[in-house]
């Protein structure tokens, strides 16, 4: 995953509350990675598969959602998704209702029934969970419903895609929400391909959209980051002290995770016997409870440890000096006055800065 510390500052620089991450590009077996870019963050993820004798070190495709932990809503992913583009969690507490999340990185080839397989899901599941709560569809949906990009997108797809957004009353960026920043967010043929849509409601309580510019931050995509930020009725988070001290599970013990099981045993006892016997209504007051119980228990069992931010296990010294030298080139360009295309100096350079940068990092 090339652009992992873009994604670590651009977490930091926005205070990201939900990260959908389209084509990261990693193989089932390393999708735990997504959890250590920054501290502070849960992930649901997908791999897609792979065809046999497939050899290259990165995977192909995939789809994840990152979210703050520190969100003060009970957060489940949606697992009855017959796909591997396309991720969803429910975000829910008693004061807000559900916000229904999902992300998808859609076919990027020619075929228009693969596209119209994919879509077709994401409606399904739409029209379902729709009903019962606000639903927001986030990610590269390999099409635009622009019609400045009809001459050098896929038409077909594109159609298809106008389709869905008209049968479910979608907006989107360019359409009736208006975006600060490019038109677009496929930097090779500026078309927009990159889409955060929503009702009319979730409409009502947007604050900003925005598509951030090219070389606004280190990125090695070619896609454009898109940013927004709505309202909700609730405090969205849970305050936590930075100098908390975070459970050490790498060093813990058998014997502590004896006491882990002892401590947790009677008391999630007694909370099925509550679950059994409450209404569906109290089931959020089920959810604290069993947090609280299993803090509690890893509070007395489990050994402690803090977080070094600087420490990164995808940071190493080529990595600093690729990233070093890509920033510098991209002070250079931005001094040019941002000029775009390979006949100037500064683009050029700039460019096959970047490109280095996300060689030696997926390398490394």
């Amino acid at each position: 995953m090339s652009s992992t510390i873009c994604l670590s500052n651009l977490l930091k620089d926005t205070d990201c509350d939900i990260c959908i991450i389209s084509e990261h590009k990693l193989k089932e077996r390393s999708l735990h990675y997504l959890s250590t870019i920054e501290k502070g963050y849960n992930c649901i993820s997908k791999a897609d598969a792979l065809p046999i004798g497939y050899n290259a070190y990165h995977g192909k495709g995939g789809i994840a959602i990152l979210y703050k932990t520190s969100l003060q809503f009970s957060v489940n992913e949606i697992s009855d998704i017959n796909s591997s583009r396309i991720a969803g969690i429910e975000l829910k507490n008693q004061s807000y209702g559900s916000l229904f999340i999902f992300g998808a990185y859609l076919p990027s080839d020619d075929s228009i029934e693969n596209y119209k397989s994919e879509l077709s899901i994401l409606d399904s599941l739409y029209a379902y969970y729709s009903v019962y709560g606000n639903c927001i569809i986030a990610g590269d949906l390999n099409a635009s419903c622009l019609h400045k990009d009809r001459s050098i997108s896929n038409i077909y797809k594109s159609k298809e895609l106008l389709n869905f957004v008209s049968r479910h009353h979608l907006l989107y960026a360019g359409g009736k929400i208006q975006s600060k920043g490019p038109k677009y967010t496929y930097v090779t043929k500026q078309t927009m391909l990159d889409y955060i849509l929503c009702n009319e409601i979730i409409y009502r309580k947007l604050r900003y959209y925005e598509i951030l510019d090219e070389g606004a931050i280190s990125s090695t995509s070619d896609h454009l980051p898109v940013v927004i930020e709505f309202e909700t009725d609730s405090t969205p988070h849970r305050v936590i002290n930075s100098s908390d001290k975070l459970p050490a599970w790498h060093k813990v013990t058998d014997a502590q995770i004896n006491q882990y099981q002892k401590l947790l045993s009677d008391p999630v006892e007694i909370l099925i016997d509550k679950m059994n016997s409450y209404s569906f209504a109290d089931i959020d007051t089920i959810y604290d409870d069993f947090v609280s119980t299993l803090h509690n228990a890893a509070n007395i069992a489990i050994p402690k440890c803090g977080f070094n931010p600087l420490t990164k296990p995808y940071w190493n010294a080529d990595v600093k000096r690729a990233h070093d030298n890509e920033r510098s080139m991209r002070k250079l360009w931005v001094l040019d006055g941002q000029p775009r295309g390979m006949h100037f100096d500064s683009y050029r350079i700039y460019k096959r800065a970047k490109s280095e940068f996300r060689r030696v990092q997926a390398s490394g």
